[in-house]
């Protein structure tokens, strides 16, 4: 007998992020439990999508195209969209998809917010949609710094996809979350049979800790180009961390994407600049090593989902500073392996930082602490036999609430 094939749908797998990554996850968990077979589809999310219809470029007007691409040694299939343009278009479904999706026995989607579940309305079997947060949460800092009018095209949008959500969620079978506050959030609305707390997880034998380095570098990692990472938030922390303790490691920031121009102008202007270094494109292995060198990792965004850049500093040994950003919450336990500070209030993690600086044994302590936590909640195994067990659940031949085209 053939194993339930499940298609693994993210928006766009070709601008690695945290949506990929956790895509990735679920992609190995179940591979490696070997009960279903996945594959990866990537879907449109920007207006010069390559394989999607767009309004003025009459070269693409014959509709959307599926096309074969490669992520970190996978191949997946990338689909486009018709009128790309529009952002709600994005999320309808169209035949190119749906026949792609035709293949398979499950849909999960993974997203940051709900509305993409809709792509996979006319799809007959059981939809997974493993999500973040809501798209007003997710685009609230975004929208505070957009110039406009383009301000106003986003506040509509946002109308728009906020309007979508409730029929998303109604379209799912089972809706995983992976912070506390969504969880509660949808809970109450949708029930435990479907709504299930499921975080991502991280491969704790790869990212494991060396001897901790009290005054080691500070690191920071993620897309820094990013408006809810909230760079100027870190400079600024860094900056006055620097004034009280002009001895301070230098910080290291690590990911796809550096700092914008202005963030690099802030850092001159606050005289930073000669004690930060920038590493863009790392591998994972010197990713792991940038973790076990640093003495804490620090994280200033204004929103995320988890953070699983934090589960990989925690599993390395290392203690957390990070914003009260909705996920990192769900992680961290505030005095036991990190601290949480309040969002964009540079004193208090400047302050935070200096304490762990100050005190060896309690970095240590905190490092340790983190990684017997990410062990016993967020390892791969601990994690991933929730999405399993929920997908054989979904694949044992229950009724569907009804037809494809009446959830809506």
């Amino acid at each position: 007998m053939s194993k339930p094939a499940i298609a693994l749908v993210v928006p766009d797998l070709s601008v690695y992020s945290g949506v990929p990554a956790v895509a990735l996850y679920l992609y190995r968990i179940i591979t490696e439990a070997g009960r279903h077979q996945p594959e990866l589809i990537s879907i449109a999310t920007s207006s010069n999508d390559r394989n999607s219809r767009r309004l003025f470029s009459p070269g693409t007007w014959g509709g959307p195209r599926s096309s074969e691409e490669e992520i970190r040694g996978h191949f997946y299939r990338h689909v486009g969209a018709s009128l790309t343009e529009l952002e709600f278009q994005r999320y309808r479904p169209r035949r190119v998809l749906t026949e792609e999706l035709r293949r398979f026995d499950l849909v999960q989607i993974v997203a940051g917010t709900p509305p993409w579940t809709l792509v996979a309305k006319d799809f007959d079997g059981p939809i997974a949609l493993q999500v973040a947060t809501l798209t007003a949460v997710e685009r609230e800092s975004i929208l505070r710094d957009t110039p406009w009018p383009r301000r106003a095209v986003m506040l509509l949008m946002t109308k728009i996809n906020t309007a979508m959500e409730p029929a998303a969620l109604r379209l799912a079978d089972a809706v995983f979350v992976e912070n506390d506050w969504m969880y509660r959030r949808l809970l109450a609305e949708y029930g435990p049979e479907k709504v299930i707390f499921a975080a991502p997880g991280v491969d704790v034998e790869f990212f494991q800790p060396g001897e901790y380095q009290a005054q080691g570098p500070i690191l920071s990692v993620g897309r820094f180009h990013d408006p809810r990472k909230n760079v100027s938030l870190l400079l600024r922390a860094y900056a006055q961390l620097r004034q009280v303790r002009p001895d301070a490691p230098k910080l290291i920031m690590a990911g796809e994407v550096g700092p914008t121009e202005t963030d690099l102008a802030l850092a001159a202007e606050l005289g930073i600049l000669p004690h930060l270094e920038i590493q863009l494109a790392v591998s994972l292995d010197q990713l792991r090593e940038l973790y076990r060198s640093a003495s804490m990792f620090v994280l200033s965004s204004n929103e995320e989902g988890l953070g699983i850049v934090i589960l990989e500093a925690m599993a390395c040994g290392i203690p957390v500073v990070s914003t009260r950003c909705g996920g990192p919450e769900t992680s961290v336990v505030e005095g036991e392996t990190g601290f949480l500070t309040p969002l964009n209030n540079a004193a208090a993690m400047s302050q935070r930082m200096n304490e762990l600086l100050s005190d060896a044994s309690l970095g240590r302590r905190m490092g340790v602490n983190g990684r017997t936590r990410a062990v016993a909640r967020f390892s791969l195994e601990a994690t991933g036999r929730i999405y399993l067990e929920k997908y054989d659940e979904l694949l044992s031949g229950r009724e569907r609430p009804g037809p494809a085209g009446d959830r809506s």
